[in-house]
């Protein structure tokens, strides 16, 4: 029995839910089929369907904690740790010291408080939104199944930009070496972007998160890898002993804006919160999923604290308020394949990244599908069928928008700070609260890191509004340039 079990706290729908079956699934179809705005079908077609199909979100569980752990770490960390230390550079020694060890155990907490939501009452939470729509209602979970989606849609375009961007680095400076003249080099961003859709139309044929562990795992080793060449760059050159304890001085809005963004890239480098529940459900049983997940959680968040620790660090005392936005772009005397092999792993690590995000929204998109139109479910033996038309072309109008707009990545930026309060705080410590009803300094310890973080989050999106406008007034639609490759 599970800690919730014992607290047996009526949430919102469960007097319609029957017992468990014996793999702990209620046996109403709420626990599996809320649509993306968090309404309920009751009436029971879609479960007797469900049972020949494979599609939607529904699978056994087969993966390990480590592979678990896998997944999250390729979630996390992503090429935007190439420009931790310039975040650093902005809030100086004190600032940025303080912001990267409090991020990491609030996000800590919060994660672990979500995984303890995951089975409540006997029923067990599929999904992120099915937990909320139980324990907090069907309004909270339209509100949370919006921040989450959108916000997995718009990294999954980030993906695409960031990935065009080391692409077309790569080739750039291939072509340098070979003493090739610029223009004959296949260099165009646009192009870039398309050849990658077309890769992730393939891996989108995966039918789940489950089937993608391997990529997970060569995108988990690539950022390690990109990471480490990272801190070693820094380290070479760490002896300088750079930096100061405010940070850089700039003028009073810069510095000001500079600081948001610094806050807001520090606090959301941690979240994993809108695919936590979904990477849970992908465990085998037993043990229970939610104690799987207490290795899970902290061997990917301590893992990424040390990574973002020791790159921030190495890289700010090396180059100190001088640091570029990306830390590989500050070594000059660095041998040039360094910069092509930091790039060609963030590009291979963007190929299940976008997946680890899409996943999902493919999930949801099956579950509608079957709940709106159950004679799908007549596809069975043929889901690649279904599979094939609609996240092809998912992947084809993603593709599309990386294209016309490659300054996404600051609207993208945008979405994450909208998103990530409600997603990664706000509601892990509701759900939590409304479960096991913590008193005392834990409840009042909950309280002010959930203020805190509003408040990260406020100053974050204020910062990112500022980038969107220094940025769009930049870019062409279609222009073929993207947003700056990691280490140009």
């Amino acid at each position: 029995m599970s800690k919730a079990d014992n607290h047996m706290v009526h949430v919102p729908g469960n007097d319609v839910a029957g017992p468990p079956d014996k793999h702990g699934h209620a046996d109403d179809i709420c626990d599996r089929h809320t649509s993306i705005t968090g309404f309920v079908a009751r009436d029971g077609s879609v479960l007797s369907l469900r049972r020949r199909s494979s599609l939607g979100s529904a699978h056994a569980g087969h993966s390990s904690w480590l592979t678990a752990a896998g997944h999250l770490i390729t979630a996390i960390i992503g090429a935007g740790v190439l420009g931790l230390p310039a975040s650093l550079a902005w809030l100086g020694w004190v600032g940025g010291i303080v912001a990267l060890v409090f991020f990491f155990a609030v996000s800590l907490w919060a994660a672990l408080m979500l995984t303890d939501v995951y089975m409540v009452n006997g029923r067990r939470h599929t999904r992120y939104k099915y937990a909320v729509y139980w324990i907090m209602g069907a309004r909270h979970s339209t509100i949370l199944s919006i921040a989450q989606h959108a916000n997995m849609i718009l990294t999954t375009i980030g993906y695409q930009i960031a990935a065009a961007d080391s692409m077309s680095y790569i080739a750039k400076r291939v072509c340098l070496a070979r003493g090739m003249p610029a223009g004959s080099c296949f260099t165009d961003q646009m192009m870039m972007t398309i050849i990658f859709g077309g890769v992730q139309i393939i891996m989108s044929q995966l039918p789940n998160l489950e089937a993608a562990w391997w990529a997970s795992a060569i995108g988990a080793i690539m950022s390690l890898g990109y990471s480490i060449i990272a801190i070693a760059l820094g380290a070479s050159e760490a002896h300088n002993g750079l930096g100061s304890l405010a940070g850089k001085p700039a003028a009073p809005a810069d510095k000001m804006f500079g600081c948001f963004n610094a806050l807001g890239n520090f606090g959301f480098a941690y979240s994993c919160a809108i695919v936590l529940m979904e990477v849970q459900d992908t465990l085998r049983e037993p043990p229970a999923a939610s104690k799987s997940m207490k290795k899970t959680v902290p061997t990917a968040l301590t893992t990424t604290f040390i990574l973002y620790l020791a790159v921030s660090v190495c890289g700010y005392a090396a180059l100190g308020d001088a640091v570029p936005s990306s830390i590989v772009l500050g070594f000059d005397s660095a041998p040039i394949w360094v910069t092509l092999l930091a790039n060609f792993m963030v590009l291979i690590h963007m190929v299940p990244a976008f997946q680890v995000y899409a996943q999902p929204v493919f999930a949801t998109a099956e579950d509608v599908m079957l709940r709106l139109a159950p004679k799908v479910d007549n596809f069975a033996g043929k889901e690649w069928l279904v599979r094939l038309g609609y996240r092809s072309l998912y992947v084809v109008v993603t593709t599309v928008i990386a294209c016309a707009l490659p300054f996404f990545s600051a609207f993208v930026g945008l979405v994450g700070a909208l998103t990530f309060w409600p997603t990664a705080i706000y509601y892990p410590i509701a759900m939590f609260k409304a479960v096991y009803k913590p008193t005392g300094p834990k409840l009042w310890a909950m309280n002010a890191a959930n203020i805190i973080m509003c408040v990260v989050a406020v100053l974050a999106t204020i910062g990112s509004v500022e980038t969107i406008i220094a940025s769009a007034s930049h870019f062409k639609p279609f222009a073929g340039t993207g947003s700056g490759a990691h280490g140009r």
